[in-house]
């Protein structure tokens, strides 16, 4: 057996099954593709979720910075001579490190492809000192801002946003 060696002749096989063959190594070679092409697409599919999940994380981590650098400035900066409660409301703003402390500057700001806003909002409470649901410019709380800070960006799907709302009261009185 060893030292002869094995042809392949056609002739030895009976006559249905010449050239057959050849369609079983085609139909072989497809399902090894169609195999190929759906494990091709999962590690696709699994790069998108990847980067949206990267960009949701980048976004809110700036919303925390913002939120960091609003409370900065209320503790660094008088409430109504020249911190939040002396900023015109329903307008963007953005924090700036201004030397050691935090600043509140007009306008949004663009990093790195995000864009990040920060909009201060009047408060209004109720005879329970309660904050009401919808502003009642009669019952307005000086010494209370709603702050909502909004960073979005571009993606495969279009624009998306993420965004945060909280209150800060001015502590100090």
């Amino acid at each position: 057996m060893f030292g002869t060696k094995w042809r392949f002749n056609k002739k030895f096989l009976p006559a249905d099954r010449r050239g057959f063959t050849i369609v079983e190594i085609i139909v072989v070679i497809a399902i090894i593709a169609s195999a190929f092409i759906a494990i091709l697409s999962f590690f696709v599919f699994d790069s998108r979720v990847s980067d949206r999940g990267r960009m949701k994380l980048r976004a809110v981590s700036l919303i925390e910075e913002a939120t960091e650098a609003v409370r900065n400035f209320r503790d660094n900066n008088d409430w109504t001579i020249d911190g939040i409660g002396n900023l015109i409301v329903e307008v963007n703003y953005h924090p700036v490190m201004a030397s050691k402390s935090w600043d509140i500057l007009s306008g949004s700001e663009v990093i790195d492809g995000f864009t990040r806003s920060v909009v201060f909002s009047n408060v209004s409470r109720d005879g329970n000192d309660n904050i009401e649901q919808s502003y009642n410019p009669f019952n307005n709380d000086l010494d209370t801002k709603k702050i909502k800070i909004t960073v979005s960006w571009t993606d495969r799907n279009g624009l998306t946003s993420e965004s945060l709302e909280t209150y800060l009261t001015n502590w100090k009185r």
